[in-house]
């Protein structure tokens, strides 16, 4: 496949059953590829494409996969292909989601150890007499824990801060309310949001931002 000569990306496999599959536009950047639409790809490594020659990108729950130390520089090398007046689209679950925290385990302060439903898992090693936190190995885990104020504080270190406008449109704030306002569809819908998604009751599921360079 020729990369000059693509215009989206989605970072990630790219399922057949979703929309952006069925856009020939959009190319699939995954570690282990399966299909014609995919190429290899590691999210930590420098994308293989030009400076702004990317007109689309997307990342729907990967993120939290990937350790925060992690995410700066990806931000930056999104903002260094993305194309002037491109629109890269971000959603991550939201951890102030009650959805999200019935699920999890948190330390004396109330902070989350870990998603117990999402590979993570909290003993007690006796000897060394201390907690003990686990992720399962190859990205198989959420590692950190997506809110509001920390995607504000991964922004604002990293280029992507550049961009023209940054439009929040669903996420809980730290006192509880949220918004939850109507995103563009158009080309890259969320999975994982309403109206595609009720489990959360119509409320907020993940933090859905688009940043327009």
């Amino acid at each position: 496949m020729n990369t000059k000569l693509t215009q989206y990306l989605y970072f990630g496999n790219l399922p057949v059953d979703e929309p952006q599959y069925r856009n020939s536009k959009f190319l699939g950047l995954a570690l282990n590829p399966e299909h014609n639409r995919e190429i290899r790809h590691d999210i930590r490594k420098t994308l293989p494409f030009e400076m702004e020659s990317i007109i689309k990108i997307q990342s729907q729950d990967v993120f939290e996969h990937i350790s925060p130390l992690e995410l700066v520089p990806i931000l930056n090398d999104i903002f260094r292909v993305l194309m002037k007046g491109g629109v890269f689209r971000l959603s991550v679950p939201d951890y102030k989601s009650p959805y999200y925290l019935e699920r999890c385990v948190f330390d004396e302060r109330g902070v989350i150890l870990a998603d117990l439903r999402m590979g993570g898992s909290v003993g007690y090693d006796r000897k060394a007499k201390r907690r003990v936190i686990e992720f399962l190995p190859n990205g198989n885990s959420h590692v950190w824990f997506p809110t509001y104020n920390k995607i504000l504080d991964l922004i604002s270190n990293s280029d992507i801060n550049k961009c023209q406008k940054i439009v929040f449109y669903h996420h809980f704030f730290e006192d509880g309310s949220y918004i939850n306002n109507t995103y563009p569809d158009d080309e890259m819908p969320v999975k994982r949001a309403p109206p595609h998604d009720l489990r959360a009751g119509g409320r907020p599921l993940s933090i859905i931002v688009d940043f327009i360079k």
